[in-house]
């Protein structure tokens, strides 16, 4: 409609004309009105489509992670991801040499003072008495080799000793703002990264800032395995029903398979190396499911993953894990922080499956036997190869008796060298675990 038009549309006119033109001029500017209003939210909608994509599906993830890149930055990212690169990544070099590495045992292990499932796997030669820097540690992607590392004069645990070797270092690298790597006991370091950071002192971490491509040395390691955390900071696992109970390692809850950033013969090839042949074959960490007794417990009072500071050091005291074995998901495996004074780990006496246990089931009763693997039969006392299995043909060394709270709360009592006809029920010394 012209100015002419608008100016005529809106005249007096005269009695016997005008008739009923008030209530089509009413009705003329509702459909204006309307009109607009709907192209408004037309274009709204478009501009919101356009610039809110949801989430993007990482790749290799499975179905117990999920991804976002519209988070905000995690703490991961606020102690590590400070002058990262936003840049493609491409994954095209193992961690060793191929003819040189010869197993690669999954996500998930439990030893020791690792009561929970281990956020690294373990990456070792093919000569298990190699001596110390014989195989070379290899850059999986370019990075930036931000931050290196002196581990402490002894290893994390109860059972473990003084160093095998005269270095040992933690090795942080950043492929970009979204993958990173953390290397552990990894012994002489390359000559770049030597350079960069000099002697270090048990515990001492000085900034490298050395950038490397896919294949470069980092180290070196001899016949034992060196560990490997890849991280994918766009995923967040599911299975961690409370998240911040494992703010003392923030990359634990981005930590995912090292073979979901291969693809290709690559990735079938480091597939092939993986001790576990049962899917997820790189492991699996998270296991939490809401009210069941499956999945990771920490002691009330004990701060988490990060571990009571009463504790004398020990912050694993208050861990529990009740899980399925990393290699052979078929048997069930309680490790617990402070069996009679130290870490212990059991394998659950036959067939358990702890995701059917809920608070309707009352008491659960598991006879736990000391964990041991085998292959083919024969005891496994050296030399990591396919087919191990935790051993069922041990004693029963004693009980453990479990029952699901309302709130994810566990009630725990530990009964060793007892039977389970001598179990009959929780006495006072049960105490309680959360997530």
């Amino acid at each position: 409609m012209d100015i002419k038009q608008n100016k005529e549309a809106l005249a007096p006119k005269p009695a016997a004309a005008q008739g009923h033109e008030p209530n089509k001029i009413l009705k003329n500017k509702l459909v204006w009105i309307i009109g607009g209003v709907i192209i408004i939210a037309v274009i709204a909608a478009i501009i919101f489509m356009t610039t809110k994509q949801p989430p993007k599906q990482n790749a290799g993830a499975t179905q117990n992670q999920t991804t976002s890149d519209t988070q905000a930055p995690s703490l991961f990212m606020e102690q590590y991801g400070q002058g990262c690169k936003e840049k493609d990544v491409a994954f095209t070099s193992a961690p060793m040499k191929s003819e040189e590495l010869s197993y690669i045992r999954p996500l998930g292990a439990v030893n020791d003072g690792h009561v929970t499932p281990t956020d690294h796997v373990y990456v070792g030669g093919s000569n298990q008495r190699a001596a110390d820097n014989t195989y070379a540690v290899l850059m999986p992607a370019d990075g930036i080799v931000t931050d290196v590392s002196a581990m402490p004069a002894q290893y994390i645990g109860d059972k473990s000793g003084q160093q095998l070797a005269p270095e040992d270092h933690r090795i942080v690298i950043s492929h970009s703002c979204r993958y990173f790597s953390i290397y552990i006991h990894v012994h002489k370091l390359s000559d770049p990264l030597k350079a960069a950071v000099g002697t270090l002192q048990p515990n001492e971490s000085k900034k490298a800032g050395v950038e490397l491509k896919a294949g470069d040395v980092v180290g070196y390691i001899g016949g034992s395995t060196f560990d490997w955390t890849p991280i994918d900071t766009n995923v967040t696992l599911k299975g961690f029903i409370s998240p911040k109970l494992y703010e003392g390692e923030p990359w634990k809850i981005h930590t995912v398979s090292p073979f979901d950033l291969y693809t290709g013969a690559l990735k079938t090839q480091l597939e092939a190396k993986s001790l576990r042949t049962m899917a997820p074959v790189g492991g699996k960490i998270d296991y939490d499911e809401p009210g069941k007794l499956i999945g990771t417990w920490f002691r009330e009072g004990t701060d988490g993953y990060s571990g009571n500071k009463d504790s004398g050091g020990r912050y694993w005291d208050g861990h529990l894990s009740v899980a399925p074995d990393y290699i052979d998901p078929t048997s069930t495996i309680v490790s617990i922080g402070n069996w009679t004074g130290e870490a212990k780990q059991f394998v659950v006496n036959g067939t358990a499956d702890p995701a059917k246990i809920s608070s309707q089931e009352g008491a659960t009763k598991y006879e736990l036997k000391n964990l041991s693997y085998v292959s083919s039969s024969q005891v496994w006392s050296s030399g990591f190869v396919t087919g191990l299995h935790p051993d069922q043909s041990g004693a029963v060394v004693g009980i453990i008796l479990f029952e699901v709270l309302p709130g994810e709360k566990l009630k725990v009592e530990k009964f060793p060298g007892k039977t389970a006809a001598q179990v009959t029920g929780f006495t006072s010394a049960a105490q309680t675990y959360e997530r």
